[in-house]
């Protein structure tokens, strides 16, 4: 199996793949039903999510949105096969794959591709949002969901590491997108809408 980490990317190993799936995804809950409500409006018929880890969100998501082709993709070989049994114990259908924010590893476009707890791992991340901005058909989005970097006060909590700020997401802009920023409590999503 291909490699998709770059250098200083963090690895998901057999070991943090087995604890991610079985412990970390019970303390998203709040962030994951955070982004949930971020695609409230949203009534797309292809869905990627990048960096699935194990498929916890991306399963909620197909639930969700029940005559959506789904796809997930993950630099982790470990996490991949996680995702499968995830999705084969649901018996939804996913198209789960290897993969990268530089590489997807399918043909079509999407109407909405997102990350949640990943971006902050990525070592190209602009050069990564303009590349899946290219991957979505007009009117589509790609959205961000991370931890409020502001709402931390101390640099040594974990979430500090693990987050996004809204000044770094203010600074970001790509041609043919319009932006939003939403923020609750400790959590933000960054959208971009595909308008040509």
């Amino acid at each position: 199996m291909e490699d998709y980490y770059i250098e200083g990317e963090e690895k998901f190993g057999k070991f943090t793949t087995s604890f991610y799936s079985l412990f970390a995804w019970r303390l998203l809950k709040k962030l994951y039903n955070f982004a949930l409500e971020e695609f409230d409006n949203i009534t797309p018929e292809t869905i990627l999510d990048i960096g699935a880890g194990p498929g916890k969100l991306t399963l909620m998501v197909a639930k969700k949105h029940k005559n959506a082709k789904i796809y997930a993709i993950d630099p982790s070989k470990y996490m991949v096969e996680a995702e499968k049994r995830n999705f084969k114990r649901e018996n939804i259908d996913c198209n789960c794959l290897q993969g990268s924010s530089r590489e997807l590893p399918f043909e079509n476009k999407f109407d909405l591709i997102y990350t949640s707890l990943s971006f902050h791992h990525w070592k190209k991340q602009e050069e990564s949002i303009n590349y899946i901005i290219s991957r979505l058909n007009v009117n589509g989005y790609f959205i961000i969901i991370e931890y409020l970097n502001e709402y931390y006060n101390s640099n040594i909590l974990p979430f500090k590491k693990h987050s996004l700020s809204r000044n770094y997401s203010e600074s970001l802009n790509f041609e043919n997108c319009e932006k939003t920023i939403d923020t609750k409590n400790n959590f933000i999503a960054l959208k971009f809408k595909r308008i040509k």
